[in-house]
Order: structure tokens, then sequence, then C-alpha cells
């Protein structure tokens, strides 16, 4: 009944090839308008996962508590000197801050006013000493330029300093290095170059720490979803403001840069590979049909499909994901397949009737129900995603399972009657492969043989097969070389900066310090953070130091008056007066004969814009370092209720709900580590959530939903070829080569190193489904009592159909983005297997057709 249904549709749309073909132009033209006028990418990564899961919940409320902290830019600053590093990160600050309608959110977590006033006390105690005393012995440079902030207070200062060297109440040492960083700033200037005297550097007894050349502002920019990169207007933003900073590096890293270079090379890959896939896809068309009369009407149904599809996908969901984008890379490999399937079978019958009409009646009474057939098991392949939490796949299954339907009824409409407008040309000689003759009669006498082989290979495959693993954190699917990744790592060196940390939300900080204590004493946790972690130890001994060190230098940074800006002849005479007692110094230190130099060609050729840019880069910053220190001596004892709100509220609610963050401790970018973590955490706190949860929790989504997918494509395809073939027994002939080829894949991935992750699982429900399709044209053939499967054009177009496939899949390998790379690649393997098992394994154990005896002779 089927057959005849479907012969008779195709006969009807030969007979009225007109018709037809104008009627599916004016519709895709219609719909090829909308897809235009409606495309859109949804980039919201929040809406791939169902958002009704306990762990997206969690996740949710998190984020409602604490919203400043979702969809971030992290602005990363590295300077050659904490100098230039903190004006750079000062500057930028101001420049975000003045964009509101752009950043919503700007914060430098070490200098919000807690930290500036209280920083002091959060060091160790000799570290904090050290401080102070570096600070009682700039006290003559303080107390010069907080008088007199200026090149004449400035230099003034030098000609005490040298006093004192000449009555040897100073050591040379102490102003080598301030001398040699002058002469570098004079000369620079002379040049008409900036380079800000580095006065941190200068005055520390040490070299600077890696945390003292880095700095962080934590941006939370306006996003774009309907933007491939939705922040992407943001981030070029940023990069424009921070052009003309001095001796830094600015990069950008956090969630929102890192999903938009995600999406970035995701879309450059996929787009390289749907273009190189329709290239290889008509090479193949070519080496099929060997003629343009078919290819062309084969390409033209395939677009009219693609176009219906994307309208589909438009018309009901509203949007592409990021996933499901991938769609057309998917249905260009798959969809082609019932083309090349009508053609190759058409040119059989064309060969052996000469009459058109004859030749297109023969071949839907061939094609029709296998073409059917394996149609609806693609498409029930698909749509087996849907019921699944993973939404973004879900959504793809939909939009792939409709393109198949969608191909398949053009196939047998559309394509048909462009065949009959094309009319291509009788084939001369016969359509198949002559010379598999050889593997036709291998198969055949050696049946048991090669399944007592299949089955040992199955044995053995599926030993290494039970230990492939699940990659789940989602950094290893991004490429190592984008700015956003790479800076991340480099963050990550610093245990601080791990983004693997846990977080809590409790009604009250006394139920939050309850858990942080018990999540401190798992040997899996490093350290552990609430409110509470800003309560310094040590205040009373701290404070007496900072109060005893504010009553020496506090009537130096807090002059009386201060005075006037000096004229240039007056900066002239104070340089006059210490230049030559600099030359006399300099006979014995290069760097007094440096300077004493540089400060006779400030005299010979000084200009107002000489000391004004002299004045910016030697006072400026200096200027600051005074606030700075003026600010960090007023520190004041602290507790819990004044916590000031620039930091309470990163931790604590209005509604008094409190905020713990867990660090694991080692390296949680080891799987194991992390699981660990991940356990102990959920131990104490079933409800915790943050990126180490959320990263764990996805991962179990993602294989629940490809379980529940694999399991709901088996059983619906079972079902449906038991409809359809009636006898388990084919049932069986046809799953088993599949169940091996899956097997094989497995094992090979585990050979090769290559574990699953969120992309490339996607290729295991995928070779279900198309498996299935490629078995069931070799069944439906050995059903109809046809021999000799290996020579046939139905084996033809079975290779070159599949041929499509795997270069449309393939191309996704030759990405540079490691997820859709590994897909590709994971894609290409599975489907190798599949048709080798198809071809090889599939025909041993149908067995032989009566007249399968004939090509034994």
């Amino acid at each position: 009944m089927l057959t005849t249904f479907l012969v008779n549709i195709v006969d009807l749309s030969r007979r009225f090839a007109v018709a037809v073909t104008l009627l599916v132009l004016l519709a895709s033209a219609g719909l090829g308008w909308f897809v235009v006028t409606h495309f859109r990418i949804n980039t919201d990564v929040n809406q791939l996962l169902a958002s009704d899961l306990p762990w997206r919940q969690n996740e949710k409320a998190i984020e409602t508590a604490f919203p400043q902290n979702v969809d971030q830019l992290l602005v990363v600053i590295d300077g050659d000197t904490p100098d230039a590093t903190e004006d750079a990160a000062a500057t930028l600050t101001k420049k975000i801050q003045a964009l509101p309608e752009r950043f919503t959110f700007v914060q430098r977590p070490d200098a919000i006013p807690f930290f500036r006033k209280n920083g002091l006390l959060f060091l160790p105690t000799a570290e904090l000493a050290d401080i102070l005393n570096q600070m009682v012995q700039a006290q003559p440079l303080f107390g010069a330029l907080s008088a007199d902030p200026s090149l004449r207070g400035l230099f003034g200062m030098l000609d005490l300093q040298m006093q004192g060297l000449e009555h040897g109440m100073l050591d040379y040492r102490q102003v080598d290095k301030p001398f040699a960083a002058m002469s570098a700033t004079i000369n620079a200037a002379l040049a008409g170059q900036d380079k800000p005297m580095a006065w941190q550097s200068i005055m520390s007894q040490s070299p600077p720490q890696p945390r003292d050349l880095r700095k962080l502002i934590l941006v939370k920019p306006v996003l774009d979803y309907g933007d491939l990169e939705p922040g992407r207007k943001a981030s070029e933003i940023i990069r424009s403001l921070a052009k003309g900073l001095q001796g830094v590096r600015v990069r950008l890293s956090g969630p929102v840069a890192l999903n938009d270079e995600e999406f970035a090379s995701v879309a450059h890959g996929t787009g390289f590979a749907t273009l190189l896939s329709v290239v290889l896809v008509v090479v193949i068309l070519w080496l099929a049909l060997r003629s343009a009369r078919l290819i062309i009407p084969i390409l033209l149904t395939l677009f009219a499909g693609l176009i219906a599809t994307t309208a589909a996908a438009l018309g009901v969901i509203g949007s592409l994901n990021l996933i499901s984008v991938a769609f057309a890379v998917m249905f260009i490999g798959i969809a082609v397949d019932f083309g090349i399937q009508f053609g190759v079978r058409y040119r059989g019958q064309h060969h052996e009737e000469p009459d058109h009409v004859k030749a297109m009646q023969k071949t839907a009474r061939i094609i029709a129900a296998p073409l059917a057939m394996a149609a609806a098991s693609t498409s029930l392949g698909f749509l087996s995603f849907m019921p699944t939490d993973y939404r973004g796949v879900s959504e793809l299954g939909f939009i792939a399972g409709v393109g198949m339907v969608i191909a398949f009824v053009l196939s047998v409409t559309l394509l048909p009657a462009l065949l009959s407008l094309a009319r291509p040309p009788a084939e001369n000689e016969p359509v198949g492969f002559g010379w598999m003759m050889p593997a036709d009669r291998f198969v055949a006498n050696h049946r048991r043989a090669i399944l007592i082989t299949a089955a040992i290979v199955a044995l053995i495959g599926a030993v290494i097969a039970s230990h492939v693993r699940f990659d789940f954190d989602p950094l290893d699917l991004k490429d190592a070389h984008t700015e956003s990744v790479s800076t991340l790592f480099d963050l990550m060196k610093d245990p601080d900066f791990s983004p693997y940390t846990s977080e809590i939300l409790r009604p009250s900080l006394a139920e939050a310090k309850a858990i942080a204590d018990k999540l401190q004493a798992q040997p899996e946790v490093d350290h552990v953070m609430t409110l509470a972690s800003f309560v310094p130890d040590d205040q009373d001994a701290k404070l007496s130091a900072i109060s005893d060190t504010r009553t020496i230098l506090e009537p130096t940074l807090s002059p009386p008056a201060v005075q006037p800006a000096p004229t240039d002849q007056q900066i002239i005479d104070t340089l006059n007066k210490i230049a030559p007692k600099l030359k006399e110094i300099g006979k014995q230190h290069e760097s007094a004969a440096q300077l004493a130099q540089a400060l006779d060609e400030v005299i010979a050729h000084h200009d107002h814009a000489l000391f004004e840019r002299l004045q910016n880069n030697m006072i400026g910053g200096m200027q600051t370092m005074i606030a700075m220190v003026r600010e960090s001596l007023q520190a004041s004892r602290i507790t819990l209720d004044n916590i000031t709100p620039d930091l309470r509220n990163d931790w604590v609610t209005a509604e008094g709900h409190a905020l713990i963050r867990a660090y694991p401790k080692g390296d949680a970018h080891n799987q194991n580590a992390l699981v660990a973590f991940t356990d102990t955490v959920q131990r104490i706190a079933p409800d915790a959530d943050g990126a180490a949860i959320s990263i764990r929790e996805s991962g179990k989504t993602v294989v629940s939903a490809f379980i529940h997918a694999g399991c709901y494509a088996v059983v619906t395809i079972v079902l449906l070829t038991l409809l359809i073939l009636r006898r388990l027994r084919d049932v069986a002939a046809l799953i088993a080569p599949l169940i091996l080829a899956g097997i094989l894949t497995l094992a090979t991935i585990v050979v090769i190193g290559l574990p699953l992750n969120f992309a490339n699982i996607i290729a295991l429900p995928l070779l279900l489904s198309l498996g299935v399709s490629y078995a069931i044209y070799f069944v439906s053939y050995w059903r109809s009592g046809m021999t000799n499967p290996l020579q046939s054009s139905m084996a033809r177009a079975v290779l070159f159909s599949a041929g499509t496939t795997l270069v449309a899949f393939g191309t996704l390998g030759l990405s540079s983005h490691p997820g859709t790379g590994g897909m590709g690649k994971l894609l290409t393997v599975a489907l190798l297997y599949s048709l080798t098992c198809t071809f090889f394994v599939l025909p041993a154990l149908l067995g032989q057709n009566k007249t399968d005896k004939q090509i034994r002779e």
C-alpha cells in the first residue's frame, strides 16, 4: 500500500512537472523571504539546558541574589611597573564608568574604598612592618612633594639628599635607583616621549610581585543576544578606551569574552564547513551521477529543502541556538542521500529501460518504500532528542527531524518533476560496481568466518569501549589560542583566580559561617570565603603599628599649606643649583652623572611644554601614591557590622542572605580533583552551585539526555522497522551491524585518547539513525530477491550518499574550534564504521537468497 501510494505521488509529480516546479519555486521564494526577515540566533548559553533542573534552580537563586556577578567581562591589565598598572587601571575604570548605558556595573576589586582604607590590615604582620618602615623612610620625599607638588619640590628634595650624602648621613645606594629612574624619564621627555616615574618600584626594597603588576576590572556589559557575539560591542568599546594607555597590556576574559570568542570560532568553523561541504557534495554527486541533468535537479531539491527547514525552525521555535545552527551542515550531508538514492537507481533503470517514463515508474517502485523507511528512521533518530533536558540539542533534533521529512517529501515530488523537465539521457552501461564481484563472492563463501570474526571484534571492542570517559569541562572545548582562554589559563596559575569554585546561599551569615567551617575542614577544599572572611586577624597589633606610623607621617602627608605652582624660571633656578652638585657626585657614581647630564639638557633646551611633560611624568604618580598612603593610614577596626556596602553587597543581600564561596585544593582542571571537590561540597550542602557544580551537573544532564535519546531512538526505530519488515530476524540483522559499529567507535576514541564531550556525543544517536537508513536499503534489496548486493546500483547509491554525509561531517573536523573539530572527527569515525559494517557484516547476517548460489559459480 505504501509503495503504491508513493509510486502514484511520483507519477503525478512527473505528469504535472511544470506545475509542481512552479509551486515549489513560489513557496521557496516566500519561505526564503521569511527566513531573511526573521532569521535570528539566540546566543544565550543559559537557555541551552532546561531551566527547571534542580541545579539550574540553585544557580538561578544565586544569580538573582547577586546579579552583578552574572555575564561579566573581566578586564586584565598587566603592566611593566606597579605604577603604570595602577594608573592604567584607574584611568580605564573611570572611562568605563562614564558609559552607564553600556556598562551597568564596573568594579576594581582591589580598589574599592573598603580596601583602599583597610587594605594594610589584611597583610601578614611581618609584611605590614616592612611596608610601614618603607613609608617612614620615604618621609622626606612625601614631605617635599606634599608641601610643593611640583618639579621645584622634587629637585629641592634632591638638594637635601645630596647634602645628606655630603655629610655621610645618607647611603648612596638609597638614591641610586631614584637617580637612574629620573634620568630615564627626563631623557624620554627630551625625546618627546612619556615615561612616568615608577615610584612604587623605586621606593620598594624588593622586586614587584606578580600581583603588583596585574589589575582586574569587573564589568557587566549590556548584551545583545540577537548578535552572534552578544558582548562584541562592549568589548570593542573597552579596547578603544584602552588605546593610549602607556606601559600596559589589556586583555579581556570572563564569561562574556569566553562565549563571544567561542561563538565566533564556531561560526567561522561551521560557515567554512558548510561551504566546503557544498563543494565536496557537488564533486561526489558528479562522481555518482555523471550528468548535470541529474545533479542540478538534486541540488535544487536540496536547497529548497534547506530553505523550508530553516523557515520551519524559525516559525516554530523563533530562533536558532548555538547548537541547532549546525543543522545546515547535517541537512546537506543527510538530505542529499535521498536525491542520490533516487538518482542512482534512476540511472540503473534508465539503462535497462530507455523510455524515460517507464524508467521513472520502475525507479519509484524500487526506491519509494526503502526511501520512506530511511527518512522515517533518520527523522525518528533526530526527534528522539526532543524529550531531553538538553534544550540546545532538543531544538536541533526537532529541526533536523522535520528537515528529514521535508527532504523526503521533496524527493518524491519536486525531484521527479525536475528530472522530467531535465530528461537525463539513457545510460549506455550498467550502473553499479562490477569490480565488487570478488567481494560479493567472498562474503557469500565466508559468511560464518565473517560473523565469528565480527563477534570476536565486538567482544574485544566492548572491553576497550568500557573505558570511555566523558570530559565535562567546557574549557577543553574552547580554542586555547584565543585571547580570552589564554588569559584565563594565565590567571588560573594563581589559586585565588580559579574559576572552579562552588557557591552556596544561606538565609543568614551565621548559617553561612557554620557551613564554611565544615567545608574548610575538608581535605578537598583549599579555602572558603564568606563576608566574615573580611574581618582580619591580629587587628590590635596591626592597628597599633599603623597608628604609630600615622602619627609620624601625618604632619608630612597633610601640610598646613601647599606652595603655589612655580614659574619656569624658578624651576630653572632650582636645576642650576643642584646640577653642579650632581656632577661632583657623578665623578664616583654613574647614575648621578647621567642625571646631571640630563638636567643640563633640560636647562639648555627648556620650554613650558617640556616642563609640563616632566611635571606629569615625575610628579603625577607620586601624588597618587601620597593619596593612597594617606588613605591607607586611616584604617580602623573592622567588624561584621561596619563592613561597608561596597564590599558587603558582594556577599550579603539586602534581605540578609549570605554567600559562601569554596575553592578547590589542587588542580581542579583535573577531573578527578573536580569530582572529589564537588562531591564533598554537595555532601555538606546539597543545594550548592557555582561553576564547579554547574560544570559537573551539566555533564550529567547531557549524558543523561543522550542516553535517553539513544533509548528513544532504538525503541522507535525498532518498532518502525518491525512494523514495516514484519520479521524480527530481519530487524535484528538490520540493528546488529550498528551495534558493532557503535562498539568500534567507542573503542577507537578510547585508543586515540578522544573523550566524549558536550559537542561530539551527538555522533552516537546519529550513528544509529544514519546507519539504519543505510542498512534499510540493503535489507530491502535482499528481501526483493536480488543478488550480488555489493555490485548493484543500490550499493553505489549507498556508498556515494554515505560519502556526502562523510564529507559534510568530515569538514567539521577541520574547524579550529576544538569542540566542533572533535565532533566532526567522531562523526567521521562513526560513519566509516557504520558503512563498513553495513557493506560486509550485514550481507553475511542476511544470508543467501535462493539464487545466491549463482555467485559461487
